[in-house]
């Protein structure tokens, strides 16, 4: 499993653990039969191969007169099976947010199971599929950017060839296929820009149910994992608004892939430790 953009999507965990940006995979042979929308998206799911992941990121919220908000997430993510992968993310701070945390369990076949801790109310909050739609923690990724790829309720077109700073790209749109994905998502389509070569999204761009352009998503700071790990990542990822003229930016840090991780920080009882 991988989390692209909302089709990807990504958040990457910490809510954003967003392995938006994927790992390595090899470049289309020549000989190949010409891939479809659907075989890009599945070999980027592919490519994102590490069983586990701790990370921690900035996250900079800057409004339409350049007034920022700074805050500091950690996040873990495990993949349990092929169809099942648990997520955690808990803000460091500031203050204000300080100890409020995301658990996430993610399903191929089924509908994801969300909540959110937050500690002024001490309540744990089970986010249903019609919130979904509402945005995380005053950023411009909403719960359902946060979610994995979903090869089931989208439909995947291959629309063309594109660079993105100077990289070949596959441009895919996507669609739901479903009156109730249709329903419950925030989208009309979504379109991404995959690599040809390793199929990582340098872009990623949402419709909304007007069909207006609301969303850009840009993806940069490509480059190893660790020097130990030669598997790329995007470290820096950038949410535009176009409806709210708001930003949200993460810059990633601290990333580390295919480590140990206690199968206890993904409970409801450690949201609220």
């Amino acid at each position: 499993m991988s989390r692209l953009f909302p089709f990807a999507a990504s958040l990457t965990t910490a809510a954003l653990m967003i392995a938006i940006a994927v790992p390595y995979a090899d470049a289309e042979p020549e000989s190949e039969t010409p891939l479809t929308g659907i075989d890009i998206v599945r070999r980027a799911d592919r490519a994102s191969n590490a069983s586990s992941e701790s990370q921690t990121m900035t996250m900079t919220l800057e409004n339409s007169r350049g007034q920022t908000r700074v805050r500091t997430i950690e996040g873990w993510s495990t993949e349990i099976d092929e169809d099942t992968e648990h997520r955690f993310s808990r803000f460091l701070e500031p203050s204000d947010v300080k100890d409020t945390t995301l658990l996430s369990y993610d399903y191929d076949q089924e509908d994801d199971d969300t909540w959110l801790y937050l500690p002024a109310l001490k309540k744990v909050k089970r986010i249903l599929s019609s919130n979904k739609t509402d945005y995380f923690m005053g950023s411009d990724f909403t719960y359902e950017d946060m979610e994995n790829i979903d090869l089931t309720n989208w439909d995947y077109s291959l629309v063309g060839k594109e660079s993105v700073d100077g990289v070949e790209c596959y441009k895919v749109e996507a669609v739901a296929n479903n009156d109730k994905k249709r329903e419950e998502t925030g989208y009309s389509k979504t379109v991404a820009w995959y690599g040809t070569s390793d199929f990582i999204v340098r872009k990623a761009e949402y419709h909304d149910k007007k069909n207006r352009l609301a969303k850009r998503l840009v993806a940069s700071d490509i480059k190893p994992t660790t020097p130990e790990d030669p598997r790329p990542r995007a470290h820096k990822l950038m949410m535009e608004n176009f409806i709210t003229k708001h930003k949200t930016v993460l810059d990633i840090r601290d990333l580390k892939l295919d480590v140990k991780v206690d199968p206890e920080i993904f409970s409801q009882r450690n949201m609220r430790q």
